[in-house]
C-alpha cells in the first residue's frame, strides 16, 4: 500500500488544531482578527468550490482554486516572516504544491475548520524546520527531477542523515553531491519513500519534522 502523501505531517498538523493554532497577533485582548479571501472559507466551502464545473469546457475548479489558495499561502507565510524578527523563513519547503497538498490534506478532516486555521496549524507543525537567519535558495537536479530548497535547509537534512548514520559527517557541508544522494535513497528506502535521492518536500519534512532526532 503506498504511504499517504505527508501522512505524519498531516497528523502534526491536526494535532496542532486540536490544542489551538499559531496565536494571532491581534490588536484585542480576544485575538480576534479579520480574514480575507481563500483563508476566509471553510475547508467544506472550499472543497465545494473545487468540485464546480465550468458549463463550456466540463473542467472543473480545483486547479484554479488550488493557485488561488497558493498564492494566498505565500502571502501569509510571508507575513510570518516579517512579523516575526527570529524568523527568515517559516518554512523549509519552497514549492507550493506540497504545502497546498497539507492544507487540502488536513482540511479533508475537518470540513468545518477555516481554511486560515489550517494553513496555521501546517506552519506550527513546520515550527521544527524554520530557518532563523537568511540562506540562499539552491535547485538540486536528480535525473529529470529538481526541487528548489534553502541551503541552510539542505544542511539540515545532511545533518539528520549524520544522525542516522547513513552520511558522514564530513559530507554535511550544505553542498549536494552524489555521497548526498545516495544517503538520501537510503533513508527513503527505510522511510517508504520514493527512491530518487531527491532532497524533495516530502523527505525533507520527514526528515526534519517527524523523524525524532538522534543525539
Amino acid at each position: 500500500m503506498k504511504t499517504p502523501y505527508f501522512a505524519a505531517a498531516l497528523v502534526i498538523a491536526a494535532g496542532v488544531m486540536s490544542v489551538g493554532a499559531r496565536p494571532a497577533t491581534a490588536a484585542d485582548t480576544k485575538h480576534s482578527f479579520a480574514v480575507h479571501g481563500i483563508g476566509a472559507l471553510s475547508c467544506a466551502e472550499m472543497a465545494n468550490a473545487m468540485t464546480q464545473v465550468d458549463p463550456q469546457t466540463k473542467a472543473t475548479s480545483e486547479a484554479a482554486v488550488r493557485s488561488t489558495l497558493a498564492s494566498w499561502m505565500l502571502g501569509y507565510v510571508t507575513a510570518l516572516n516579517r512579523m516575526d524578527p527570529a524568523t527568515y523563513d517559516a518554512t523549509p519547503v519552497q514549492d507550493d504544491v506540497p504545502l497546498v497538498n497539507m492544507v487540502v490534506g488536513v482540511c479533508s478532516k475537518n470540513p468545518t475548520a477555516r481554511v486560515e486555521t489550517v494553513v496555521s496549524a501546517i506552519f506550527t507543525s513546520l515550527d521544527k524546520a524554520k530557518l532563523p537567519t537568511e540562506s540562499p535558495e539552491v535547485k538540486v537536479t536528480v535525473g529529470a527531477q529538481s526541487t528548489v530548497l534553502r541551503q541552510a535547509t539542505l544542511l539540515s537534512l545532511e545533518k539528520a542523515l549524520v544522525a542516522q548514520k547513513l552520511l558522514k559527517s564530513a559530507d554535511a557541508d550544505g553542498k549536494f553531491d552524489d555521497n548526498v544522494k545516495a544517503a538520501l535513497v537510503k533513508y527513503q528506502t527505510a522511510q517508504k519513500l520514493p527512491q530518487t535521492g531527491l532532497p524533495d518536500a516530502d523527505t525533507v519534512i520527514r526528515a526534519l519534522v517527524e523523524t525524532p532526532q538522534k543525539g
